[in-house]
């Protein structure tokens, strides 16, 4: 993240703290489970102000220390039955990974073995089932590091002992400052003006919570103060007034001062948690005309209003029901632009504007005279209708929501997909997909990598490409067609650097092909030992690989897409894009690890549709095993459903189902058979921007925070690193914990872990792709200011 974008990334330092936390348990390349806790390790107690303002907003956060439920505090033991959910005296919301926050506790502690404190050791091994919420350099978050670094707020913060004293004592009013307000270069002074004359800031903290209000203010000596700035400044008493005529005035804000307080509400409303409920007690009776957006329950009604119309389109015609759709468009847009959307108060405003993109995306069937040409047409765009679907359905949450969302997408979505299905099944009868042999193999040159992602659908495969360009990668895009039918089992082998060892004998029931030299079923293990025998290494998930090795090549599988497909159905929608972003992260920690580039390969794509697919009878005498959208036909029975010939073995008919329809009922999610979203798959090369001229390259800046380095490099290249050594020339005299990326402003971070090396002589070096020294500049570890 960089300091132009951290103002519109978060509202305030507690909301970029919870995002940073839930982020640690997504966030983790190769790990295919949640993890059991998150585990934050403070080794100053910097962040123990805070946590009484983060309790509040996440249930499922525990403390390390002396017994006391009522703040979720308790010791390591107590801890360990908190995760597991065994205590009576305590109630973690079933949905939400635990936090456990150790004061006074550091990482290192933790990995200390037999050394680890006792009172620690009972939490050590949830270093392995969970989460650590650190820095990249594995070193803790401290307060000065989250406000400074890249990763976090990206602010430009002065480094010395008063600004960081500063820092501390202003902290629980910082935390609930709009990030937008610190701007520039922050010294100790602009941290000390927080703590005196924010009127607007108080006036909404009482608003939000009057009695606790009070008493603070009152204990801090200047509720006095306060009454008199509100007389004087908003024309109100707090005393003689209450808090229901503040809720009005806020409101109506049909004032300047008024105006003014209600856009420091709506620059960070979560910080005010007590301020909707407020608005809602406090809204005008009558007729008087008021401002729609000022009050929580005009939107809520409106939410009413919209599930009920979205819900009303189940069994509708689809022109009915897209022309309906428009309609709401115009009718709920703005309500995206109220603070209440900010506040998840909004969802089904969101989802429309999800579901009008689809509606308009299905207005026309996709055309073509040949598979490539409808393949064509659908990589064009016909595939952001798939993509409107799954954004409509994750945009909601509550069953209520989901089933209307649903109705809507069903109504529109589903006429759609089919008639492109019948149209491709029709024109496959007199020019069959590919089979064996009629697509190039998927291979790699020497230090490359393959990436299989299983059931990355193409849709999904434009949303890795936009994530893996936001991170400073190119990507070169292709694609092919799945192999028929569109089962992993098929399908997999097909797409990798073995395909032509492998061959089909018969019609298998789980239609798995054979190794053509041994004749062997096509098991996982054989699978992997005929890739190490062409040269490639088999990567575990979570694991680099050797790309230094000779002639290195990589196969390594990661993602959970069609898994959680099968297991949660259309509630699949909700997962995809956290399935995207852990995909990313893996290719760029392989990119990271050395890897010259990634190639993403994926064996079949997948149709959804909420409340199932259509059913299509098949009798059961017919064929030897019956999946939901494909069969093996048995001995020469004569079916009246379509039929292909499988993939490696084109003498070897399969069935399939007309359309989109499915053998048997119950399936929202399904592949299989023979439609775009199951049969045309991306292709994607993964590698780093292509190198830029560095003609004129030049560190225009070091600035040391403690043992952390943060480099200026002009002209900006993202596709050139920076590296602090004691010999430029030489990799191996790194003393940085791993060399960094330059952001698209130039700037990039490192960190020293050796504080002995503190005051010794070093040199920042710019490198470009291949690692070669473009530029460089001397310094000083720790002590260049």
């Amino acid at each position: 993240m960089t300091r132009a974008t951290a103002a519109t990334s978060f509202g305030t330092l507690l909301e970029a703290l919870i995002k940073s936390l839930a982020d640690a348990a997504r966030h983790q390349p190769g790990v295919e489970e949640p993890p059991a806790a998150i585990l934050w390790t403070d080794a100053k107690g910097e962040w123990r102000p805070l946590i009484p303002l983060l309790r509040e907003r996440l249930p499922q956060l525990l403390t390390l220390g002396d017994h006391d439920p009522a703040t979720r505090t308790g010791p390591a033991i107590w801890l360990r039955c908190a995760i597991a959910r065994t205590l009576d005296d305590l109630d973690l919301p079933e949905n939400e990974i635990p936090i456990i926050y150790m004061p006074e506790a550091a990482r290192q502690a933790l990995r200390a073995g037999d050394a680890c404190p006792r009172a620690l050791q009972p939490l050590v091994e949830l270093q392995y089932r969970g989460a650590v919420w650190t820095q990249r350099s594995g070193r803790d978050w401290t307060v000065e590091a989250f406000l400074v670094s890249d990763d976090s707020l990206g602010l430009d913060v002065a480094k010395n002992a008063k600004t960081k004293r500063s820092i501390m004592a202003s902290l629980p009013v910082l935390a609930d400052t709009p990030v937008s307000r610190l701007t520039g270069r922050l010294e100790a002074e602009d941290f000390d003006r927080l703590m005196v004359g924010d009127q607007p800031r108080d006036l909404l903290r009482w608003m939000s919570d009057p009695r606790g209000a009070c008493e603070t203010y009152e204990a801090e000596g200047k509720w006095h103060a306060f009454c008199n700035r509100c007389r004087e400044d908003y024309g109100f008493d707090p005393e003689s007034d209450g808090d229901l005529t503040a809720g009005e005035r806020l409101g109506l804000h049909d004032d300047a001062a008024w105006t003014a307080l209600w856009r420091r509400f709506c620059e960070s409303p979560a910080a005010y948690p007590g301020i909707p409920d407020l608005l809602t007690r406090s809204k005008p009776a009558g007729t008087l005309a008021f401002i729609k957006e000022s009050w929580p329950e005009e939107n809520q009604e409106a939410e009413t209003r919209l599930r009920d119309a979205l819900a009303a389109l189940d069994g509708a015609e689809a022109n009915v029901a897209r022309s309906r759709i428009g309609e709401l468009e115009k009718e709920h847009a703005e309500r995206r632009q109220w603070v209440w959307s900010h506040l998840d108060m909004a969802p089904l405003a969101h989802a429309l504007e999800h579901l009008a993109r689809l509606a308009e995306r299905t207005a026309s069937h996709i055309g073509g005279d040949s598979p490539d040409e409808m393949a064509a047409l659908y990589a064009e765009g016909g595939f952001l209708a798939d993509d409107a679907a799954m954004r409509a359905l994750a945009a909601v949450r509550s069953t209520a929501d989901t089933k209307a969302v649903s109705a809507a997408v069903r109504a529109v979505y589903l006429p759609w997909i089919e008639a492109a299905a019948v149209r491709l099944q029709k024109l496959t009868k007199t020019s069959p997909l590919p089979h064996a042999g009629q697509q190039p193999t998927v291979a790699c040159d020497v230090c490359e990598c393959i990436l299989f992602a299983d059931g990355l659908r193409f849709d999904l495969a434009q949303r890795m490409v936009a994530a893996c360009e936001m991170r400073g990668l190119s990507v070169r895009q292709d694609r092919r067609w799945s192999a028929l039918p569109s089962v992993t089992a098929t399908a997999k082998p097909a797409v990798s650097p073995v395909a032509g060892q492998i061959r089909g004998a018969g019609l298998p029931e789980i239609f798995t092909p054979e190794v053509e030299a041994s004749g062997q079923t096509l098991t996982t293990p054989r699978f992997r030992k005929l890739l190490e025998d062409a040269g490639y290494q088999f990567i575990p998930a979570g694991e680099p690989g050797d790309p230094a090795a000779a002639n290195a090549r990589g196969w390594t599988e990661f993602g959970q897409i069609d898994r959680h497909g099968h297991d949660m159905e259309a509630a699949l929608a909700g997962q995809l894009e956290d399935e995207i972003e852990r995909l990313t992260e893996r290719v760029v920690e392989m990119i990271d690890s050395g890897w010259r580039s990634v190639r993403i390969v994926t064996d079949h794509g997948w149709l959804l549709v909420p409340g199932g697919l259509p059913r299509h009878d098949l009798p059961r005498y017919l064929v030897e095993c019956k999946w939901s959208r494909c069969a093996a036909i048995k001995g020469d029975s004569k079916v009246a459903v379509p039929t292909a010939g499988w993939h490696w073995n084109q003498s070897a008919e399969f069935a399939l189902p007309p359309g989109v329809s499915c053998f048997s009922a119950g399936h929202e999610y399904a592949h299989g058979g023979v439609s775009l979203q199951e049969c045309l798959i991306a292709d994607l090369l993964v590698k780093p921007a292509a190198e830029a001229s560095a003609a004129g390259a030049s560190v225009v800046d070091v600035q040391w925070l403690g043992m952390r380095c943060r480099v200026t490099v002009e002209p900006a290249n993202t596709a050139w690193s920076i590296d602090v050594r004691t010999k430029p020339a030489s990799p191996n005299s790194s003393v940085a914990v791993s060399a960094k990326r330059l952001d698209e402003s130039g700037k990039g971070g490192l960190v020293v872990e050796d504080e002995d090396l503190a005051g010794a002589a070093a040199v920042a070096v710019v490198l470009d792709p291949e690692g070669r020294v473009l530029t460089k500049r001397p310094t000083t570890i720790g002590g260049e200011d």
